[in-house]
């Protein structure tokens, strides 16, 4: 469905800053080794679904288009109230969405912890190339949208919401941010399989984030509840969301607001 030369091509028109952008493709090629070996890992160890290459460019691509959204109805962005050009929050949603993940290597428990401690030293060179009045500001803030990204951590920043709630809806049909097992049909595996499409949308002023979700089978609202609300709940942005959910039941349409 995804592939990585379409998703960098998005990422890229998404991203206002050719500088931004060449050092986002070129930190994606340079350590696609630590995306591969978290995903070896994941898939052979964990044994769950895929938090590779195709996940955190997934995962940049939403926040992105969350930061467009809030940016066109007026919501500051933690950068921007901190005083700092728009271009900060860009490049604080977009590197921590690409090494948000990338902890598992080591351990699924408090994988966000050992996410900050192994993306630490390459922020800190990423950073270097592109500020220098204020730097270590714009790394702390990078390395707490990794950290929060998790829904057992609180966020605290605008632009940690925006990767949590992203990396929220990765959860289409094969891509299940739920734990299930491969031979065994329960509500986990059909929740898993149920959803076939989520689109990210401009909502209204009450709820400027539409989240909108197509399923062929009910069962995947449990997904819904389990993985997205969850985020977005543990997000900044928890009263600016609404889901419209389309079951696949006669054509059945929920709306949510969380």
């Amino acid at each position: 469905m995804y592939t990585e030369e379409g998703l960098l091509e998005e990422i890229r028109g998404l991203l206002r800053d050719e500088k931004l952008y060449q050092a986002y493709e070129e930190a994606f090629s340079r350590y696609r080794y630590y995306f591969e070996t978290t995903n070896y890992i994941v898939l052979n160890v964990y044994q769950f679904n895929d938090h590779g290459p195709v996940h955190v460019l997934l995962t940049t691509r939403r926040a992105l288009e969350l930061l467009r959204i809030i940016k066109k109805f007026g919501i500051q962005t933690t950068a921007e109230k901190l005083g700092k050009p728009s271009w900060w929050s860009e490049f604080i949603v977009a590197f921590g969405a690409l090494f948000h993940d990338i902890g598992n290597m080591i351990h699924r428990v408090n994988h966000y912890e050992f996410s900050v401690f192994l993306a630490e030293p390459i922020v800190e060179r990423l950073v270097g190339e592109f500020e220098e009045r204020d730097p270590l500001l714009l790394k702390a803030l990078t390395l707490n949208t990794i950290y929060t990204h998790d829904e057992a951590v609180p966020c605290t920043t605008i632009e940690g919401s925006l990767v949590t709630i992203a990396d929220g809806c990765d959860m289409e049909a094969g891509r299940s941010r739920l734990v299930y097992k491969r031979d065994k049909v329960d509500i986990h595996a059909v929740s898993a399989l149920a959803i076939e499409r989520v689109e990210i949308k401009e909502g209204d002023f009450e709820h400027p984030i539409l989240i909108e979700i197509w399923m062929k089978h009910p069962a995947g609202i449990f997904q819904v509840d389990e993985i997205l609300t969850k985020k977005v709940k543990s997000s900044l942005l928890r009263d600016k969301v609404r889901l419209r959910i389309h079951t696949g039941k006669n054509g059945e349409t929920l709306e949510k607001v969380i």
